[in-house]
């Protein structure tokens, strides 16, 4: 799974690149630092652009194998990523029916923007078979509830309380999903099979003019799907968009990283 397209993976690339944690990128980096070559399984990979946000803290040689459920993000990731010192192998499937597909001789399994979208209970089936493998897991841009505008609105708090609801509605892995509390769920679930966890902030810093595109596809999309599920009405999303869109106001999206490794 991803579910998105690719324009808006490509779109959103750049945002994820600057706000990834470097505390949590070096922790995952000091657990390789000794290794020749790494096996990176991807869950739900869209473009691969974890390759190159990930791949300066691994060993030179790198397998990644990518996993997505659209044929068409993996083709741009095959495009896009491969190199001499790195291959790249695409798994069509779905991750709601198994959480865990990655193969015999994986060595690290990472994820970006995905704990949030996943129930807890998808969460807990998927601690559970890394624990049973020992293997470590690298998620990054786990949405964690915080939106923060440069210039309020009087609609903000009403907005973010109905869009952090919305989260948790179900986004097809396993049920309702853990929402603002996607890396609450992992590190409560590893830390219980005695792993280590590094856990970083990383927000998205959005200039409202730098970032226009990006911000407004944003803004326009939490509108609608507060809207759409009648929790906030019409006529009060619409005057906080065109607000927010029309002064260019800057924004600050809420993230966490976590790097775990078993004891």
């Amino acid at each position: 799974m991803s579910g998105f397209s690719a324009d808006w993976l490509a779109l959103r690339e750049p945002a994820d690149q600057a706000a990834r944690s470097q505390q949590v990128l070096a922790a995952c980096g000091a657990f390789f630092a000794d290794w020749n070559a790494v096996t990176v399984c991807d869950l739900g990979s869209g473009t691969g652009a974890a390759v190159p946000a990930f791949g300066p803290y691994l060993p030179a040689r790198q397998h990644w194998i990518l996993v997505d459920d659209t044929p068409n993000n993996l083709a741009e990731a095959q495009r896009l990523r491969a190199s001499v010192a790195v291959t790249v192998e695409p798994l069509v499937a779905n991750l709601a029916d198994n959480p865990a597909p990655w193969p015999n001789g994986c060595d690290l399994v990472t994820a970006t923007a995905l704990f949030d979208l996943a129930s807890p209970t998808w969460i807990e089936h998927l601690c559970e078979e890394l624990a049973s493998q020992q293997l470590p897991l690298l998620a990054t841009l786990t949405y964690d509830g915080l939106l923060r505008f440069s210039r309020s609105h009087p609609a903000d708090s009403a907005m973010l309380a109905a869009f952090n609801r919305h989260q948790t509605l179900d986004k097809g892995l396993g049920g309702p999903a853990a929402g603002p509390n996607g890396t609450a769920a992992p590190t409560v679930a590893l830390q219980r099979h005695g792993y280590t966890i590094t856990v970083g902030e990383s927000p998205w810093q959005l200039d409202g003019t730098r970032d226009q595109a990006l911000t407004t596809e944003l803004l326009r999309g939490w509108a609608s799907a507060v809207t759409d599920a009648g929790f906030v009405p019409a006529a009060e999303t619409d005057g906080w968009l065109k607000t927010h869109l029309a002064r260019k106001d800057s924004l600050e999206v809420g993230h966490k990283d976590l790097f775990a490794v078993p004891c």
